[in-house]
């Protein structure tokens, strides 16, 4: 009463038997092909500068159509903050039949190695050319930069126009303190 057991087989592909050894060893041969092309695809990436420390044809354009904030290397020291001066504008072109009143403070983020020279530039050399600067900025600008909760067009604006009256890119980035409108 002995009885002969079949080997178990599975359904292949093409609806052929396949015995369960054979199918193991099919699944083997199939995860050593995506290994193998996965490290092909990793030595091409990298034999063509597209690795962690090469990059893309795609990916420099893109990188030169976005801008971006300058952002201090490594190997320089912390960014401080310098107080530019504090101001007080009226709008009367942001929104028609009113004026506007805005104060605040200008802080600008910039390398501690820039600090003195920084410093020496806007409170003497170019102290009226940077305060009209940003008051025409201010001056000019429309409701919608105005009331941007992040002020990021301000921001923009006043770090590149003191970069250009001070002819050196010291400004890194720009901060906004006691900024408060009023509407009339």
């Amino acid at each position: 009463m002995s009885e002969d057991k079949a080997p178990e087989t599975d359904e292949g592909a093409d609806g052929e038997a396949v015995s369960g050894k054979e199918s193991g060893s099919g699944k083997m041969k199939i995860l050593i092909l995506v290994v193998v092309a996965m490290l092909g695809e990793a030595g091409l990436f990298l034999f063509l500068g597209v690795g962690a420390d090469g990059a893309a044809d795609a990916a420099s354009a893109e990188a030169k159509t976005v801008e971006v904030e300058p952002k201090p290397k490594d190997n320089e020291e912390e960014l401080v903050e310098v107080e530019v001066h504090s101001f007080s504008v009226t709008n009367t072109t942001a929104a028609a039949d009113t004026v506007i009143h805005i104060s605040f403070k200008v802080h600008a983020l910039l390398a501690s190695d820039q600090e003195n020279d920084f410093k020496n530039a806007v409170t003497s050399s170019h102290k009226v050319r940077v305060r009209e600067s940003i008051e025409t900025i201010f001056r000019s600008a429309t409701m919608e930069d105005l009331s941007d909760s992040s002020l990021s067009t301000m921001k923009r604006l006043v770090r590149e126009e003191i970069n250009r009256v001070l002819r050196q890119s010291y400004v890194v980035s720009i901060v906004f303190n006691d900024y408060k409108t009023i509407q009339q």
